[in-house]
């Protein structure tokens, strides 16, 4: 393969890889694994998240699929991880189960995602880009009653619409907190029909541009309803965003945290001959980066390889970023993923060496 074709290929698998994996946090993998040979690596254990349990028999969401058929490129998995996020603030995992969204229909989700000419119900401007994108509804039940004890909805939306001349526009992050606040209180008020007793959470989903490949959208708002109550009691803004590494706006932006993946960049790729591809998507709250994802593409011809590589750069992203930082690291070849390096926040790394 010549050399222009297989940076090409290297490179284009390192991205599908970030976009399928997003910033998400992987569960930790109970296989056994080689034990890392430089003393820089912390002893392999198994990644400890806090995570819901499940009442079987398991039950699909009743909107599932409906983002796809609207082509949002949309991050999906960080959606649904951050609505958990977020529902762990007022529903703990030592208390509650996790079922997918069983009290919203299909049929009035649609109905909302009207455009207001087309459907009383509806919620979309009817000129222009869709300003409710989708309902994501997360159910969270009573451990010991295993019964109905709150709800999550997750309200995407795009920031994108068309003024009176016709032309497309943002909105502000504040003007979309702002129309969104205005749907969540309609959409709460229709729930409550079915559900006059239970609380919710609200969270407000920003989509990102449909021309985004790597960057998933980001969260803007929270609000809670407390029991016995239809309205939303209290808006807490989320200052969340996305940004790919190696990049300008991350440069510009956050120049420190993009001056240390550089120099990541350079060790990895000094240190081994080949070409390896090397992307990463950080996660920043209020300003400081929390989550880092970066994606190691390259061709290895033996596990050894595999394993060297994973240790060095391990080492190198524990000299290099804050213990603060949560660092997902997937090592892949261009047709299956080669080793894994997760440093958590709290508790100790976790690195895992795949078999053929």
């Amino acid at each position: 393969m010549k050399t222009g074709r297989k940076r090409y290929m290297l490179i284009a698998a390192a991205l599908l890889l970030s976009l399928l994996t997003g910033c998400s946090l992987l569960p930790g993998l109970k296989e056994d694994v080689p034990e890392p040979a430089t003393p820089s690596i912390s002893p392999v254990v198994e990644v400890s998240e806090d995570y819901y349990g499940s009442m079987p028999p398991y039950k699909q969401n009743q909107t599932r699929g409906m983002l796809s058929e609207r082509s949002y490129r949309i991050d999906f998995s960080r959606l649904e991880l951050g609505l958990l996020e977020i529902a762990r603030e007022t529903f703990p995992t030592t208390d509650y189960l996790f079922q997918e969204g069983q009290q919203i229909k299909r049929e009035q989700v649609e109905a909302w995602l009207s455009r207001v000419k087309n459907d009383p119900a509806g919620m979309n401007p009817d000129k222009g880009p869709q300003l409710l994108v989708h309902v994501l509804e997360h159910d969270y039940l009573d451990k010991e009653k295993q019964q109905l004890a709150g709800m999550v909805l997750g309200l995407s939306l795009s920031p994108v619409y068309q003024d009176a001349t016709g032309q497309e526009k943002v909105y502000t992050t504040d003007e979309l907190r702002a129309k969104g606040k205005q749907l969540a209180s309609r959409i709460v008020q229709a729930v409550r029909v079915d559900n006059p007793k239970i609380p919710m959470v609200i969270a407000l989903y920003q989509v990102p541009e449909r021309s985004s490949t790597l960057v998933p959208g980001r969260f803007i708002l929270t609000g809670t309803v407390n029991a016995n109550e239809s309205a939303i009691a209290k808006w807490q803004p989320i200052d969340e965003e996305y940004h790919l590494f190696p990049g300008d706006a991350v440069e510009q932006k956050y120049p420190e945290a993009s001056l240390q993946y550089d120099k990541l960049m350079r060790q990895t790729q000094s240190f081994f001959g080949e070409y390896i591809g090397l992307t990463g998507v950080g996660r920043f709250m209020g300003g400081k980066l929390t989550e880092l994802t970066i994606t190691a593409t390259a061709e290895y011809d033996s596990r050894t390889e595999v394993l060297q590589f994973t240790q060095y750069a391990a080492a190198a992203v524990n000299q290099l970023f804050d213990k603060d930082v949560h660092i997902n690291l997937y090592v892949q070849s261009i047709n299956h993923p080669l080793a894994i390096y997760i440093r958590p926040t709290n508790g100790e790394p976790y690195m895992h060496i795949y078999r053929k």
